[in-house]
């Protein structure tokens, strides 16, 4: 073991010595699904038929799915299953869409059987269920369900601003968790058989709504005890900032170079106004950190209405993205798309101060040449670490001979790594997600694993 992976490892906190790794995650993830239907099967139902069982089997799943869709966006980040927050989200995201089409034709597949009979006692069946005072609370939280799975897909065509998307995106389910209780534990097979089986679902709902609770009121209070103090805002090119905050509480803040938070900066700690942005700096900055965030929309065109001295609140960090996802790698790559420079300077400059002696190399693509931020600080690293080196991509045609013309391409990354060590080297990405999909494919035909490939995904 080198002397900089034994620094990394002895600095790292003991519960993330334990961190899940994406595919044991799945698997867990995959087992809470069945923790639902494994419990029914303790009640002696008669499924009549093949296809009965199959649809109960899935309504539980569903059902459970949807719970558990709660701790996902729930930034919980000291349990290991939901730590993660990339994969958290992704699987947010990914199976919100599953449920949606499957409660759009939940009712659909439970009125199937009766119009295989006769269409006129499928449509019996039809006006009795839209007419049932029973079934109000389904029909009702159906609706609400397929309306606020459509905003979430399509909410960047939507011209609502993003706080109150989320808002009511968050009052929205917490009106469907309770609708679709009740719906299930009065009118479901699983409810009317035995009521103590709606014990397992109606705590479901308590857990998710109390998430809720947590993060908007519990977690805030907590945030406000705790403030940080905008100290510095500067304008470093003709699209970016770089923000500096200083830890104004009395308790410790920490985090590792790769991570990142969510800042609020509206002046009360209870609104929705937070957005995410990683840490470009590094330990050695504490109690002080830095942004580089990149104007991008209504938040971030905003940024020079920030007033220094001010108060903001930091929720975080999270991301699973760090050093030792590559502490025994013989090289690394860091490959940034624009604003993805953030990120990627913090693992750069927390490799210069542990003097990391392996081949260190920093990939930047750009539009302009104008907008490669850090290029002073940069360029000295590359003459005080043992072995750095930048290679500068840019779309726009630059006098400098140094960058190489265009966009990120296979070429670029090759020369970044050593082809006889490809199987042992760590690359690290943050950028477009056009970005990243196709520079995992280049790295693939490179011959890097995809277990030495970390990102982190900031779309939320």
């Amino acid at each position: 073991m080198t002397e900089h992976s034994l620094a990394i490892r002895l600095a790292r906190p003991l519960r993330q010595r334990f961190d899940i790794k994406k595919s044991s995650m799945a698997v867990v993830y995959l087992a809470m699904l069945l923790i639902p239907y494994l419990a029914s099967r303790s009640l002696d139902i008669d499924y009549q038929g093949l296809y009965q069982a199959l649809l109960g089997f899935l309504n539980t799943v569903a059902m459970m799915a949807f719970f558990i869709q709660f701790p996902l966006v729930g930034r919980l980040k000291h349990l290991p299953l939901f730590s993660n927050i990339d994969w958290s989200m992704s699987r947010h995201k990914k199976v919100g869409k599953w449920l949606g089409i499957f409660f759009l034709l939940h009712p659909l597949l439970i009125l199937a059987p009766r119009f295989l009979v006769s269409f006129d006692d499928g449509m019996t069946s039809v006006v009795e269920a839209v007419t049932s005072p029973q079934l109000l609370t389904g029909i009702i939280a159906w609706l609400v369900m397929i309306l606020w799975v459509l905003t979430a897909v399509f909410r960047d065509k939507i011209k609502i601003s993003y706080e109150t998307w989320r808002l009511s995106h968050l009052l929205g389910f917490v009106v469907i968790c309770v609708l679709a209780t009740l719906h299930i534990t009065s009118v479901g097979r699983h409810g009317q058989f035995d009521e103590q089986f709606n014990i397992l679902w109606w705590s479901l709902c308590a857990m998710a709504i109390g998430l809720v609770v947590y993060n908007q009121l519990i977690k805030k209070a907590d945030l406000k005890q705790k403030p940080f103090k905008l100290t510095g805002l500067a304008r470093i090119s003709s699209r970016d900032w770089l923000l500096t905050l200083r830890n104004d509480s009395s308790q410790e803040f920490s985090f590792e170079a790769g991570q990142f938070i969510w800042i609020n900066t509206s002046g009360s700690v209870y609104s929705m106004h937070e957005h995410p942005f990683s840490i470009a700096s590094c330990k050695k900055n504490l109690p002080e950190i830095s942004l580089i965030i990149r104007e991008a929309g209504d938040y971030t065109s905003q940024l020079d209405t920030l007033t220094i001295g001010q108060q903001v609140y930091v929720d975080g960090p999270y991301g699973s993205m760090s050093l030792r996802d590559g502490e025994t790698a013989k090289g690394v790559t860091l490959i940034a798309g624009g604003a993805g420079i953030g990120p990627m300077l913090s693992l750069l400059r927390e490799l210069a101060v542990n003097n990391d002696p392996r081949p260190i190399r920093l990939l930047y693509g750009n539009n302009s040449h104008e907008q490669m931020v850090m290029q002073d600080e940069i360029k000295s690293l590359e003459k005080t670490m043992p072995d750095f080196a930048q290679i500068p991509v840019c779309v726009n045609p630059t006098n400098d001979p140094e960058v190489r013309r265009g966009v990120i391409t296979k070429e670029y990354i090759a020369e970044t790594i050593d082809p006889e060590l490809a199987s042992h080297w760590a690359v690290y990405l943050c950028g477009p997600q056009a970005m990243i999909e196709s520079v995992q494919a280049s790295l693939g035909s490179l011959g890097i694993p995809a277990a030495n490939v970390h990102y982190e995904q900031l779309s939320f």
